[in-house]
């Protein structure tokens, strides 16, 4: 199965016949429900309420089809800030790449991913981020997750390219506005407005802008302490040198594959490779889009 290519847009659409996916699960009834009694007694509280779940990722048990991945890992622990993290280590190559996951998931899903990578000459690594899988901790946020990126970057200095998921593609690029000396980076169904998903997180959760709007302030002010476009792959991909894979599923209902358009036009060098029918998540366990990485990071 082959893509068909349009040189004009640098534009890769991929011909494959999958089942439609369902939507990520929407926050519960009971939960909407509270949010909105709350929002109308004290937004200030509600806003509070609010951040720190939006901080608080699922930790979700590992499914039987990741398990045989889990236990072929060699694992570690990486001591980092207040956090161990769990490592995972597959093959044994000099040229190795990283795999990060997406979030209120673990270093596992993602790492379907890593088989055709050691077929074709990879060793692979991988994570679960603080407060995810197997490490420690309730809370995380995109900018630590970079952090983490940067510091197993400089321990395991044979990675040279990365490859993120979703919200991991997105702590990818800002890793690389930040000082990250990898060549190549794959992002895979990433978000590409943070205020995006802010925005998204309030209507899940069934608050309306005025608590938006106070989460927004007080993220930047007391928690980040930069501003929330800081945070946008749109401006952070206009900053990056390293050469770009953008892959997005037409269908994909949790992140709208404008996102990927976005992306792909703020970062010049970097090319854009459109699915049709996989989603979110099934995107990362096919087989073509697995050649396609593998072309890109052989080119």
């Amino acid at each position: 199965m082959h893509p068909s290519f349009t040189h004009k847009s640098n534009i890769h659409t991929l011909k494959i016949n999958q089942s439609n996916q369902k939507p990520v699960l929407q926050a519960p009834k009971w939960l909407r429900t509270c949010f909105s009694i709350m929002e109308k007694i004290s937004p200030f509280v509600c806003s509070r309420i609010a951040t720190r779940l939006f901080f608080t990722p699922i930790k979700f048990k590992t499914p039987d089809n990741e398990l045989a991945i889990y236990n072929a890992a060699k694992k570690s622990i990486f001591n980092f800030k207040k956090y161990n993290i769990q490592i995972y280590e597959w093959g044994s190559s000099k040229n190795a790449v990283l795999l990060v996951h997406g979030w209120s998931s673990r270093g596992t899903q993602i790492a379907h991913l890593a088989k055709p990578l050691i077929e074709n000459g990879y060793k692979v690594y991988s994570f679960d981020a603080p407060a995810h899988g197997k490490s420690n901790g309730k809370k995380t946020n995109i900018i630590e997750i970079s952090e983490l990126i940067l510091k197993l970057e400089k321990k395991y200095v044979t990675i040279n390219a990365l490859i993120g998921h979703s919200i991991g593609g997105t702590a990818c690029i800002y890793a690389l506005s930040k000082g990250s000396e990898i060549k190549k980076c794959i992002t895979i169904s990433s978000p590409a407005s943070s205020i995006d998903i802010l925005a998204s997180y309030c209507k899940q959760i069934n608050v309306g802008f005025k608590v938006q709007k106070l989460m927004k302030n007080y993220i930047e002010k007391k928690l980040f302490k930069i501003k929330f476009d800081d945070l946008n792959a749109l401006s952070l991909t206009q900053q990056i040198v390293s050469e770009g894979l953008v892959i997005h599923c037409n269908n994909d209902v949790d992140t709208s594959v404008n996102n990927a358009h976005s992306i792909h036009k703020n970062w010049k060098k970097s090319k854009l490779v459109l699915t049709n029918k996989l989603g979110h998540r099934k995107i990362l366990r096919n087989k073509t889009v697995s050649k396609t990485i593998v072309e890109f990071l052989n080119s």
